[in-house]
């Protein structure tokens, strides 16, 4: 009888333990809110894009400004003329501002503002872009024919879009008479696709002289349509911070020989264990609060289902691990990531190479190192050495050199600081149907040379771009439409309109 009572209490105790764990759970989604700016939306006052914008951002995406990995083969010329056309182009502001030339072709310009004592405000892009050989385009890739209302060309993206819009309302800014009420600089490199030398000089140059921008704002999220979490409306992502990048060179040796007597030891099949295992386990996931703020936001916007999990991440946080590892594109906002994009082996079909080599593509996480990526994957290889019953003197991993490696870039504020919340502001002014969410970036952009001299870097270009429109970047086929390009504008103004609310 006793043993009775004590199992109905028990299991009334547990069903009220577990109804009042529904409740608490569906509380705290029913208080999930999107995230609003704590001061008043900024838009661009009426702003519109000046007569001819279109036909002058064609003419810059015409120019081929091509930047390679050996630059011998760079052709110098369509960069001779960049500078030149954009002051023929955008006069007024050439006027206005000061030209420094960075490493001959990187462009740094300064428009002085009405007190030149307050930290500037620095915004960045670049004017090179990725070879187009080997793709198949339907257009011409450097025609920028307008085709059913949108622009193809190389560099539509990424990023001269950035570029003609930071001069479109710069020109019409200052045609107004309108002066910023603090410095604003403006930075573009000639070789930011190779990770060329250009903004790492640049900030040495503003660093001798004392310069240390208030925030930095350059290309990385955007106005991202076609969001996860079966969200229907665009989201601004700004990136706080990007993961590091290094690639490791893999060499396996063996005996070589004849392939009519393989070994299960041969270098090419050791090699494909040893990259599969290093592949397969790329550490454990983790959350950091940007992508809990990323996560936040997303849910906030979706059905209930998703508000309810992503609302109580301290009951379902494992589970939601699990589900995001399972799916490329979130796994790799989880961890480091190893990406196998090289493999070598024998030049002849029916020879066993003595040596195979690979190479990974590695993006390292912002709760994690250079070194401990390295580290992890000898450790993963010295596994696999042993399972296969050989040396681990076979196996070696090196950093490949000649890809210079960059550390993840440091958290810059995005919790009550006034700089992103200004940046919020310029989104709901100009994009007031778009949520707003902090991120970590998976690729590295030129920004991460500026946190040196500034904590507050922002990747974040202005514009909307859909899923298809990210898929293009460095495709074939890129494209931008031209309302999408004319609103950008629009942010750009907005943001360069109202510096003085700023801090």
């Amino acid at each position: 009888m006793r043993a009775r009572t004590v199992g109905k209490i028990a299991a009334t105790v547990v069903g009220m333990a577990a109804g009042s764990l529904t409740s608490a759970c569906a509380l705290r989604a029913a208080r999930m809110k999107p995230s609003r700016p704590k001061g008043s939306p900024l838009g661009s006052d009426e702003f519109t894009a000046g007569d001819g914008a279109i036909e002058r951002f064609q003419e810059l995406l015409r120019i081929p400004t091509v930047s390679r990995d050996d630059p011998a083969l760079v052709d110098r010329e369509p960069f001779e003329r960049w500078v030149p056309t954009l002051r023929r182009l955008y006069p007024l502001t050439f006027d206005a501002c000061e030209l420094t030339l960075v490493d001959e072709f990187g462009i740094l310009l300064r428009w002085p503002g009405a007190d030149s004592a307050l930290d500037p405000v620095l915004m960045m892009a670049h004017h090179d872009v990725v070879p187009v050989e080997g793709q198949q385009w339907e257009h011409d890739p450097f025609g920028a024919e307008v085709i059913d209302g949108e622009i193809w060309a190389r560099g539509s993206l990424d990023t001269k879009c950035i570029i003609g819009a930071f001069f479109e309302a710069t020109e019409r800014l200052i045609g107004q008479g309108y002066v910023p009420p603090r410095d604003v600089w403006f930075f573009s490199s000639n070789a930011e696709e190779v990770s060329g030398p250009a903004a790492r000089d640049a900030v040495a140059w503003l660093r001798d002289r004392g310069i240390r921008p208030y925030m930095v704002l350059d290309e990385g999220g955007a106005v991202a349509g076609d969001t996860p979490l079966g969200v229907k409306v665009p989201v601004a992502m700004v990136g706080v911070s990007e993961k590091g990048h290094v690639d490791l060179s893999v060499t396996v040796s063996a005996d070589g020989g004849h392939a009519s007597t393989p070994k299960d030891t041969d270098a090419p099949r050791l090699l494909a264990r040893v990259c599969e295992r290093i592949a397969a386990n790329p550490g454990m996931p983790c959350f950091t609060e940007a992508l809990d703020a990323t996560l936040a936001e997303l849910a906030s916007r979706s059905n209930l289902l998703y508000r309810l999990v992503f609302s109580n991440l301290w009951l379902t946080r494992p589970l939601v691990a699990k589900i995001m590892a399972a799916n490329g594109e979130t796994a790799a906002m989880l961890r480091t990531t190893y990406a196998l994009t090289q493999l070598e082996g024998s030049n002849a079909h029916n020879v066993l190479p003595p040596v195979a080599r690979a190479n990974f593509n590695v993006r390292v996480a912002p709760f994690e190192s250079v070194a401990d990526a390295v580290a992890r994957a000898r450790a993963l290889a010295a596994e696999e050495c042993a399972a296969s019953g050989v040396s681990p003197d076979h196996v070696t991993i090196e950093v490949d050199e000649a890809i210079p490696y960059t550390e993840p870039a440091p958290v810059s504020p995005f919790e009550d600081d006034a700089a992103f919340d200004y940046l919020h502001r310029c989104v709901a002014g100009v994009y007031p149907e778009a949520g707003f969410a902090p991120y970590v970036q998976n690729s590295c952009t030129d920004s991460r040379e500026f946190n040196a001299i500034c904590d507050r870097v922002y990747r974040f270009c202005g514009f909307e771009y859909s899923g298809e429109a990210r898929s293009l970047i460095h495709a074939e086929n890129e494209r931008i439409g031209v309302d999408v390009y004319l609103r950008g504008i629009e942010f750009y103004a907005a943001f360069l309109r109202h510096l003085d609310e700023l801090e």
